[in-house]
């Protein structure tokens, strides 16, 4: 048995997906294209949040959209090499996502990688044609009915990449379900199974407690048991198939948000932001009489917005005993690279003076 173990508790048997290799690096746009799905009460494990379920709305990387520019724009800023369309149910809104694939497709190439994920209901001929017409590369069936299987050989015959997606569920039936999905796929020659671990959200989180299922020790979000379910699977999926097989950890996920914000970061961090390794945009903020920082402007640079000076976090430092000594409100602050520069930290002056001296001292 040789599975290969990946970061993050990622494991992969032969290979995965273009769509997976490009998640891994953070270059899928993640494109959501309706709230809309019949399902969601069959469906208990469903991680879609609230203020998207069962809604008519668009949105790219957690921004809702209200124009096309805003999805090729947001696809720019993260230097997208693809994207993943996804919702609700896209199948149900053929129309759309053709559109969307086709806007990405113009813009950035046909070498541009989509994938679409889809429980099947709504895959026809007629939808099929439509999509692969756009250019569509991948779908992703996530589909426990055997009645709708058939729809998944019509996605192959009609020249897409298709495999499936599915949560790993504990539980010797699911399992079996599983092992029994992925010699489906293996049987009409589709690629792969990608197995995801089953998360608690806040939209789930009450009905999969109420089925017994518990999170993991170490972790607030991943189902306990969920990871050694996959590892049944993918020992399977090497043994009795000739399909690859990945199981995806909800650890990777945040990792995926923090590659995004990463290569986001790059392009958007203005003169006196600094990108650091976790995706985030670092710079000082320095509060004061307005002669003072026009002053302090002159001599050390920086940008004055709003009665405040922000400058380079390294100038920061540099000054920052003359800031004190000064006896002005001043501090650094860690912000998500988007455009409200939303902070996810704050560090007082004391507290970088204090850090400073100890690196020093170290």
């Amino acid at each position: 048995m040789t599975m290969e173990e990946l970061p993050l508790g990622a494991i992969r048997v032969r290979s995965w997906s273009r769509g997976c290799a490009l998640c891994w690096k953070g270059a899928k746009l993640v494109l959501f294209v309706t709230g809309k799905c019949p399902l969601y009460d069959r469906c208990p494990y469903c991680t879609i949040s609230d203020w998207r379920r069962g809604k008519d709305l668009v949105v790219v990387n957690e921004l809702t959209v209200h124009e096309d520019e805003e999805i090729l724009k947001e696809a720019e800023l993260i230097s997208a090499l693809g994207a993943g369309i996804t919702g609700g149910e896209p199948s149900l809104v053929p129309e759309k996502v053709a559109h969307y694939t086709r806007l990405l497709k113009e813009r950035f190439g046909n070498q541009f990688h989509i994938h679409m994920y889809t429980n099947a209901i709504g895959i026809k001929e007629k939808s099929l044609n439509m999509l692969a017409d756009a250019g569509l590369d991948e779908i992703r069936f996530h589909t426990w009915d055997k009645r709708l299987w058939s729809r998944i050989t019509l996605a192959l015959d009609m020249g897409f990449v298709v495999g499936a997606e599915m949560p790993a569920i504990p539980g010797q039936g699911w399992v079996k379900a599983l092992e029994e999905l992925a010699s489906f796929l293996d049987r009409i020659g589709a690629s792969f199974m990608n197995l995801n671990e089953l998360e608690f959200t806040p939209s789930n989180r009450q009905k999969l407690l109420s089925m017994d299922f518990m999170p993991r020790e170490d972790s607030d979000v991943a189902v306990y048991g969920s990871r050694e379910a996959a590892i049944e699977v993918l020992e399977f999926i090497e043994r009795e198939t000739s399909i690859s097989g990945y199981f995806c950890p909800a650890a990777q996920k945040e990792y995926q948000v923090r590659m995004r914000w990463a290569r986001r970061a790059c392009n958007v961090a203005r003169s006196y932001e600094m990108p650091t390794d976790e995706g985030t945009l670092i710079f000082g903020e320095i509060k004061g009489p307005p002669e003072v920082l026009k002053d302090l402007v002159a001599r050390y640079g920086g940008y004055l917005e709003g009665g405040r000076l922000l400058i380079d976090v390294y100038k920061f430092h540099e000054i920052a005993n003359q800031l004190r000594s000064m006896g002005l409100e001043a501090r650094l602050l860690e912000v998500m690279p988007t455009d409200d520069r939303r902070i996810l930290q704050v560090y007082p002056l004391d507290y970088v003076i204090r850090e400073d001296r100890r690196h020093e001292r170290d």
